[in-house]
This record gives C-alpha cells, structure tokens and sequence, in this order.
C-alpha cells in the first residue's frame, strides 16, 4: 500500500515536468552521496579532487536542483571511475548520468 507521501509525488510528477526533473535530480543526488560513501570518500575529499570546497558537494548532495549541472555530472563521472575498479552496477549509475545531461537545459539559470 502507497503512503499519501509517494501517491503524492507520483500524482505530480505525472502533472508538472519541472516537478519531476527536480524529483529526478534528488534522487540522482542521493545517488552521488551513496556512491561517495561506497568510496570511503568525505565530501571534503571528494571536493579536493574536483577543485571545488566540500560545502559545494554537500550542495549537489542535498539541495540537488539548485546545484551546478556540471559539478554533478563531474562528481558522478569521477565516482564511476572510481568504482570501476569495484564494478558496482556501472550501467545504473551510465544510466544517472544520461538523466543529468537529460535534464542540464533546467537546471541553467534563466
């Protein structure tokens, strides 16, 4: 059984576009966090690599639409590279960064 909170993302991801891209970028920056974990990587870490400060992967973590498009394709790229070597599901996270790049038109600031 669906709770109201799931009935109500689906009823408006299904009504408004901008609704579901930003719903999509969430999910991709849980994603980026989960992947980050899995390297045993700190944001600062992380951050150091991409020559950006850790309160600009926290931003990309957690307020995900509002987050430079290019930063969360790099992120994601670098944590594929990284987790190559693993191969955890490399098709799932191919398939998150076909979303962001799906979705980079929204997310420039008009």
């Amino acid at each position: 059984m669906k709770d109201d909170l799931q009935k109500y993302h689906e009823k408006n991801m299904a009504s408004d576009p901008q609704y579901a891209a930003a719903r999509h970028l969430f999910e991709l920056g849980e994603a980026l966090a989960l992947l980050r974990e899995d390297a045993r990587l700190t944001r600062g870490e992380l951050g150091k690599r991409l020559r950006v400060k850790a309160r600009d992967i926290a931003l990309v973590e957690e307020e995900t639409p509002l987050a430079p498009a290019g930063l969360l394709e790099a992120a994601l790229s670098l944590l594929v590279q990284m987790s190559s070597m693993k191969t955890i599901r490399p098709a799932a996270v191919s398939e998150s960064i076909r979303t962001i790049r799906h979705f980079r038109p929204t997310l420039v600031p008009v």
